[in-house]
Parts: C-alpha cells; sequence; structure tokens
C-alpha cells in the first residue's frame, strides 16, 4: 500500500469511527438505556408528587387529565396531549395533569415515557386520590390498528398496548366518571372490550378506518384539532361537541379527497347525565 492509499484508508477509517461516536452520542433516549429510565421515573415521580399536592389543595372535585403521546414518529401525538390539556386547563384552572410523550430526546427527557406500564401507573395514582365527584380525562394519541395502540419511543418500537392489556390497566377507574379519548387509526376497534357503566369512549375513527393528521411534522391529528381547537364551545354538551367535532373532521377530509374516518362515541349508562350537561358544568368547579 503506497503512502496515498494509506493516508486515504486512514481518513476513511478515522472519518467511519468518528460518526460512530457522533452516533452514539446522539441517540435517542429509550427505556432499555438506565440512564433514560432513571430520567423518566424520576420526573413521572416529581409529577406524582405536585399532583397529589394540587388535589389536596383542592376542597371540592377534582378534575384529572393524563395524556400519552405514545408514539415518536409523530410531532402530532404530543401536540394533541399538550392541546387537550391548554384546553381543558382553560376551562378548569385548577385540572390536575399528568402528561407522558416519547418524542425523541437526546440529552434530556421534557416528560416520562409514554407505555402501557405508565398508563397502568397513573390510573392507579388517581385511583387512590380520587374521591366522589372527580372526574378523570384520559387521552391517548398514536399509530393503531385493529384492537391495539402503536407505541414507539425514541424512534424505536415497542410492543403495542393490546385492547385487553389497556382494558386491565384501567381498571383502577372503573368506579370514577372517565372520558376516555383515543386518537388513532382502527381506535372504533377498541370501543367493544374498553365500554363501561361510568365511561364516556370517543374515538377518532370507526373499527375499520384511518384517521388523519399523523405525518412526521402534523401539530395535531384531524381529530384532536377538531374537538380540542378553537371552536371548542364549553356551554355546550360532550354530545353536542363531539357532533360539531365529527362535523369539522368531515369536511376537512372531504377537502383532502380522503375516505372518512367515521368517529365514534359511547356513553356508558352513568354517564348519561354528563352527556347532556354543558361541559363547563362539570369540569368547573360547581
Amino acid at each position: 500500500m503506497n503512502k496515498l492509499s494509506w493516508s486515504l484508508w486512514m481518513a476513511g477509517l478515522l472519518a467511519f469511527s468518528l460518526g460512530n461516536m457522533v452516533m452514539a452520542a446522539s441517540a435517542d433516549l429509550d427505556p432499555s438505556q438506565a440512564n433514560a429510565l432513571e430520567m423518566s421515573n424520576q420526573l413521572m415521580e416529581q409529577q406524582r408528587l405536585k399532583n397529589q399536592e394540587m388535589a389536596n389543595a383542592i376542597t371540592d372535585h377534582r378534575v384529572w387529565f393524563a395524556g400519552f403521546g405514545l408514539h415518536s414518529g409523530s410531532k402530532a401525538f404530543l401536540g394533541d396531549v399538550q392541546l387537550a390539556r391548554q384546553r381543558l386547563a382553560e376551562i378548569n384552572p385548577d385540572l390536575i395533569s399528568y402528561n407522558f410523550d416519547n418524542q425523541p430526546q437526546q440529552n434530556k427527557l421534557d416528560a416520562p415515557f409514554a407505555h402501557l406500564g405508565s398508563i397502568d401507573q397513573t390510573a392507579r395514582d388517581i385511583a387512590s386520590q380520587a374521591k366522589q365527584g372527580d372526574v378523570v380525562a384520559i387521552l391517548l394519541s398514536s399509530h393503531g390498528f385493529t384492537d391495539l395502540v402503536s407505541v414507539e419511543i425514541g424512534k424505536k418500537a415497542y410492543a403495542p398496548i393490546l385492547t385487553r392489556y389497556l382494558k386491565t390497566a384501567l381498571l383502577p377507574l372503573e368506579k370514577l366518571p372517565t372520558v376516555l379519548i383515543i386518537s388513532s387509526c382502527y381506535s372504533g376497534s377498541l370501543i367493544s372490550q374498553l365500554k363501561a357503566p361510568n365511561r364516556i369512549i370517543v374515538t377518532a375513527s370507526a373499527e375499520n378506518k384511518v384517521s388523519y393528521g399523523c405525518q412526521a411534522l402534523e401539530h395535531n391529528t384531524f381529530f384532536i384539532d377538531a374537538l380540542f381547537g378553537s371552536k371548542l364551545d364549553p356551554g355546550q354538551t360532550l354530545m353536542q361537541v363531539f357532533e360539531h367535532t365529527k362535523e369539522i373532521v368531515i369536511e376537512r377530509e372531504k377537502k383532502a379527497k380522503y375516505d372518512p374516518s367515521q368517529p365514534q362515541m359511547f356513553v356508558g349508562e352513568k354517564m348519561q347525565a354528563y352527556a347532556q350537561q354543558p361541559l363547563k358544568s362539570w369540569l368547573q368547579k360547581p
């Protein structure tokens, strides 16, 4: 090997090594990394303690919100959680909120990881503190398929959340008035196993339909943007809000020439009164 060849070979080797070092240094955080898992657990505990203190300070009924952006493949899923929390907090400034997200982070997490375990822990945490008159709102936003919601953390695929496992995770909340919102494709397929007397379930699509707005750089999914966007009227009942949401989604889909997603709503027998009352009457202080 002549000097020129040797120099080129060494330069290539150095570039390859530096490239690997940069890639290793910039790897997205996920639960398989001990430091990232510890960071997530610490954030979750800080969130829990803050919410516990806030709950103890509220003497009348409380509104609990837990949002889970379960997929790192689109900014829309984080955007959905942020938008829902913002709009609910506008209606009730004393909103007690838990926020989980899987957007790619390389050095420091902004929120705990969103996965089945965090849903399970949050449901148990809320149930242990909730009292009569409290209301719970849960939002799951992700990609999905029949009877499952996808999970991707830091661009790494994890086991999806099957409906039967989600049902078990939400069991601690079965006696509490709960609104469960699921924005994903085929999300209507989860209703049959998750429906309960004290539960309202709202989904972005029918059981055999896709939903839209989950491309990588979208700010919100179509459904959550319509549900919690600027046109949300707290003076309307949840039934009216849902019908208005469907109208907005249908109009947007027609304009884009998409197949209809057909959002769905289930209202449990003990939640009929909630569905027929203005949102502000049970989200705000009585």
